[in-house]
């Protein structure tokens, strides 16, 4: 059993933390206490040793969560359980609480099903690459849904933006003499990672959300130096 007061979130004693997961199931989604937990346990993507110790009290809200793609138990576990900036080594942290995650990542894929909209899909796709450690891609899915990818040439440095509507062209984001390009898709995903979400998307019947996919899993030239690269690449 945690004692609250002897453990830390981002700003403080988390002697609050309780109350407030209490309150954000009570009200549900939408309440504005999920922001205040959020600004506590995962903090513009910093976590704390709260946030660690809140992961077994997400999962009990999401077993009793009606179960939509979007559960925001779900969503703040992931964004605890992909941070890169936290007290403790991530893989650390992943062999602590490995049946945690184990089980959130269950209720993650189960809940794909039922996604409402594409956007849905993709937040819930996103729950699932946090849970299953999954690359980048645990915290940067949700760009599917914004219909952009940013990142920097590997090569040359310069900020570079993949739009993701039908389109799928290449610009510098500060250059506007650089030419466009347009990326290539994936035709097979090589990375287990990459046929991981692939395989989803394609078994939920995600057309648009796959061809997305097969474009941020593809290959690329920087409009600016004229290097190519595969788009996970700019990411790193």
């Amino acid at each position: 059993m945690t004692t609250w007061s002897s453990v830390k979130d981002v700003y403080g004693p988390a002697t609050e933390v309780p109350d407030l997961l209490a309150t954000a199931e009570a009200d549900g989604d939408e309440s504005a206490t999920w922001q205040d937990l959020w600004s506590r346990l995962c903090h513009q993507g910093t976590v704390a040793e709260a946030s660690y110790a809140a992961l077994p009290l997400l999962l009990e809200m999401a077993r009793r969560h009606p179960g939509g793609a979007y559960m925001a138990p779900l969503h703040l576990a992931s964004g605890i359980v992909a941070s890169t900036d936290g007290p403790r080594d991530r893989a650390d942290v992943r062999r602590d609480n490995a049946e945690t995650i184990a089980a959130l990542g269950a209720i993650a894929v189960e809940n794909l099903a039922n996604a409402e909209s594409d956007a849905d899909f993709v937040y819930g796709l996103q729950f699932v690459a946090a849970f299953e450690d999954l690359g980048p891609w645990q915290r940067e899915l949700e760009s599917l849904v914004d219909g952009e990818l940013q990142g920097e040439c590997p090569e040359c440095g310069e900020y570079l933006r993949l739009a993701l509507d039908e389109s799928f062209i290449l610009t510098s984001g500060e250059d506007d003499s650089c030419q466009p390009t347009t990326v290539e898709p994936a035709s097979n995903a090589g990375d287990p990672v990459e046929q991981r979400l692939l395989d989803l998307a394609g078994s939920h019947g995600r057309p648009t959300v796959t061809e997305q996919l097969r474009h941020v899993f593809g290959r690329a030239t920087c409009p600016c130096c004229g290097h190519g690269f595969e788009v996970p690449a700019f990411l790193d």
